[in-house]
């Protein structure tokens, strides 16, 4: 399959809730752990494995619409 260039991926990211979009981005991209993330937000570890885990499942529906449309 074709891969998705970078601003189609910073696209479909920004398409995410913003506190979903904002954990991914620290927690995939900058690396931080869960308890860095959730102390950076000040909310929960729990509450941030939910972002991301939300996060990436909204991105994988975002991808397979994409590929769907191209």
């Amino acid at each position: 399959p074709d891969q998705l260039a970078y601003e189609e991926i910073l696209k479909l990211l920004s398409q995410l809730p913003d506190d979903h979009q904002l954990v991914f981005n620290l927690y995939e991209v900058e690396g931080y752990s869960h308890k860095e993330v959730a102390e950076r937000l000040e909310i929960t570890e729990s509450s941030s494995r939910v972002y991301l885990t939300r996060a990436k499942s909204k991105l994988r529906q975002l991808i397979h619409i994409h590929f769907k449309e191209y």
